[in-house]
């Protein structure tokens, strides 16, 4: 990590030095640090560093959100986003933005190797979409593509993906507002499926990747209907 030149946006002071304190052991030398959004600006422009470690919230509430705005669209420069445990409200939020990966406080050294990992394969100015999910006590970013089903299990969403699985407390209703209507669709009221991996539709099943799930007849005729099935 010789080559990183990173700038730490953080405004509790302790939390930044804590965080340089890893970076240094990964061997990361060229290192800068500010406390604030306009700070944050002026060393952008001044350090040109290519990472940036950036917390959520700073002093105000969005100042982060809008510093990663800033740089999406001014600098393109790849950067982790650091979160609490609250910061869940201004998820959607940050959604909408580009960045590589996430790590939550206490930031836990391996964490943040991996989350710098993650950002030299995302990289800056990515068009791929993800879903951020609280799993446990981490923030998790889940690409959208490799989602193959949803299902409902009480209060808990399982995610399925193409590596994984994921378990997130939210309701069937907060995912459909996350997930692109044109790719995703309910089969049943406990399941979401990823319409481009279907490969076959009958009246009691939708099947997908030598996966079988439950269709109801209420949400029956819109599946045939997107897939052109009679």
């Amino acid at each position: 990590m010789n080559s990183l030149k990173v700038l730490i946006v953080e405004d509790e002071i302790l939390i930044a030095e804590h965080i340089k304190d890893h970076l240094m052991q990964f061997g990361v030398q060229q290192i800068s640090m500010a406390h604030n959004k306009e700070a944050a600006l002026t060393m952008l422009e001044s350090e040109k560093p290519n990472l940036v470690l950036l917390d959520m919230h700073l002093q105000a509430a969005l100042d982060g959100l809008d510093l990663a705005k800033h740089i999406d669209s001014e600098i393109n420069v790849p950067y982790i986003f650091i979160t609490a445990n609250s910061d869940m409200l201004v998820i959607k939020e940050a959604v909408q933005t580009n960045a590589a990966a996430y790590i939550t406080k206490p930031i836990k050294q391996s964490d943040l190797f991996a989350a710098i990992q993650l950002s030299k394969k995302t990289g800056a100015g990515s068009n791929e979409k993800h879903l951020l999910i609280k799993d446990g006590y981490s923030v998790q970013k889940i690409l959208i593509d490799d989602i193959q089903y949803v299902e409902s299990n009480g209060n808990y969403l399982n995610i399925i993906t193409k590596q994984q699985k994921h378990l997130c407390r939210q309701s069937m209703d907060w995912l459909q507002t996350q997930l692109p209507e044109a790719q995703f669709m309910r089969i049943h009221r406990s399941y979401f499926v990823n319409l481009y991996l279907v490969q076959k539709v009958n009246s009691k099943f939708v099947y997908l990747n030598n996966l079988e799930l439950p269709i109801s007849r209420t949400y029956l005729p819109k599946v045939q209907e997107y897939l052109k099935i009679s």
